[in-house]
């Protein structure tokens, strides 16, 4: 499935390692990057990919930004 996604940065997002988190024994806990496009935390994971589930092979999604909504669904043209 494919999704559209807008970006409106124009800038690279700086992830800093020494603003990641750590555990209890000192070394750095696990991070999602979010691979979907429609995480309302960019460019971490929230969780929001679970909304992708529903969506149909063959098909092209747009969500509503900051969403899970759906707010467009259409047949993938570029889809073999």
């Amino acid at each position: 499935m494919a999704r559209v996604v807008r970006f409106e940065r124009t800038d690279p997002i700086r992830i800093d390692p020494t603003e990641l988190p750590v555990g209890a024994d000192g070394k750095p806990k696990p991070i999602f990057i979010c691979a979907c496009g429609i995480s309302a935390r960019f460019p971490f994971c929230d969780g929001s990919h679970k909304a992708c589930r529903l969506e149909t092979q063959g098909h092209v999604y747009a969500y509503r930004p900051g969403s899970t909504e759906v707010v467009e669904q259409r047949p993938d043209a570029g889809h073999a």
